[in-house]
């Protein structure tokens, strides 16, 4: 394909396609029993009394290296979902980051994993770390980085990151470890469905800096208020206008400022659903909320952060004005390191009453995009079609402004060649439609 300096005229066929990201979230299973929800306690912390814990082991300081959140994340993803980015630092491990072991630390069923977790598993009877090796192994990188330093720098991320063994006879025998019990309801809470990551989250777009989260389909954010103001006003103040709650103000800067570093809205939704093992936080006090509770909050504070609807995939589609049938838009859109990225194809005509197609990517904003648009000329149809025949120029751009994913805005704004070439092209605005209705818009 060439780049034209001259304009002709032809008829142009060929939309510019990009295949868009799509996650459903799971079936709604049944209310949590008692199990699954120490499950989620013991995950947080498991040496919690209220996580069925009994105090940390001998010789122990820091729980952070032993909790199953500090390597997993709080949404079981690991480096593929909230803690992306979490780095090693002595007082807790590093969830891979900067070890030469690749191992995923991905355990959630039905967002990227498929497997079953068992109690056994967590265990890890005779394979795991003792918990010495975890937090007392780890030398950082000193500023000669010598062979000795470097060996024994990497000694303490491979080990620092192996799992604990949490059996009676194992490297932690005599210590106190996760129970059997625990074990098993940890493995209940990790493949309990309705707890899983992608039933809040249509896609945890980890690319991003701090990590993009895309809610799941169905929260309503007046819902979400409902809930937030019978549950979480009282301890955290209103987050539009203040967060001087009972709680001294905690989370530091309030909740929108605390859902603004990297990563946050999986540690929320596990908090807000589960609690906090040993404090006044616990799941009766947050009415024993459901999933469909944490898609409407999460939605509610999206909205309430001033950042309203957004463009995610749930813009792809065929969009019209049903008065201008006939002329439209093909639209996709995908995550990509720099953003949503999204491909534009408008098929419409010039003052010939010849068929064009204006073809170009934009990054989106928010919940609008300007996309730099080519116009093509000079192929052949079927067998004697060569790209190299193909002229392109060119054209201006396109603006899409969405206020939802069936609703939209779009400016037309040709190039001063294009405006002068005697084609018909002008500077033009309209409404436009989605042309059939998905259930996947967050």
């Amino acid at each position: 394909m060439k780049r034209s300096n001259n304009l002709k005229t032809g008829r142009v066929f060929g939309p510019l396609l990009i295949l868009c990201f799509s996650a459903s979230a799971l079936a709604v299973q049944q209310p949590p029993g008692a199990c699954v929800e120490m499950g989620a306690l013991a995950w947080d912390n498991w040496t919690k009394t209220d996580a069925g814990g009994n105090g940390m082991p001998g010789g122990e300081s820091d729980s952070d290296y032993l909790r199953c959140k500090a390597c997993h994340g709080w949404d079981r993803l690991g480096t593929d979902g909230g803690y992306t980015r979490r780095s090693r630092e002595a007082g807790r491990p590093n969830a891979g980051a900067g070890d030469s072991d690749a191992t995923t630390r991905n355990i959630s069923p039905g967002l990227g994993n498929s497997a079953a977790v068992t109690a056994e598993q967590i265990l890890h009877e005779h394979i795991g770390r003792s918990y010495a090796d975890g937090s007392g192994s780890w030398i950082p990188l000193d500023p000669d980085h010598s062979a000795a330093n470097k060996a024994d720098n990497a000694l303490g991320f491979t080990l620092g990151n192996q799992h604990p063994d949490f059996t009676t006879s194992g490297a932690n025998a005599g210590d106190t470890v996760l129970t059997q019990e625990q074990a098993e309801c940890l493995a209940e809470f990790i493949n309990f469905g309705d707890s899983n990551p992608g039933t809040y989250f249509m896609d945890i777009n980890t690319r991003m800096d701090p990590v993009l989260y895309t809610i799941s389909t169905g929260g309503s954010g007046s819902a979400g208020k409902i809930y937030y103001d019978r549950i979480c006003l009282a301890c955290h103040g209103d987050p539009a206008t203040d967060h001087d709650g009972s709680n001294n103000g905690k989370p530091e800067g309030g909740i929108l400022a605390y859902l603004d570093d990297d990563g946050k809205f999986s540690e929320l939704v596990h908090k807000a659903r589960w609690g906090i093992p040993d404090t006044i936080m616990t799941r009766s006090a947050l009415d024993d909320p459901d999933s469909q509770d944490m898609t409407d909050l999460l939605t509610y504070l999206q909205n309430v952060g001033g950042t309203g609807f957004a463009i995610t995939n749930g813009i792809s589609g065929n969009w019209w004005n049903s008065v201008r049938s006939g002329e439209g838009f093909v639209i996709d859109a995908a995550p990509r390191d720099e953003g949503w990225v999204v491909a534009i194809s408008y098929y419409t005509y010039n003052n010939l009453g010849e068929q064009v197609w204006l073809n170009g990517p934009g990054i989106a904003t928010g919940n609008s995009v300007i996309a730099d648009v080519v116009i093509t000329e000079g192929g052949t149809f079927g067998e004697d079609y060569d790209r190299n025949d193909v002229d392109v120029d060119d054209w201006g751009t396109i603006e899409l402004e969405f206020s939802s994913c069936e609703f939209g805005h779009v400016t037309l704004r040709p190039n001063e060649q294009m405006l002068n070439a005697g084609l018909g092209f002008e500077i033009f605005e309209y409404d436009i439609k989605k042309l059939t209705t998905t259930n996947t818009c967050p």
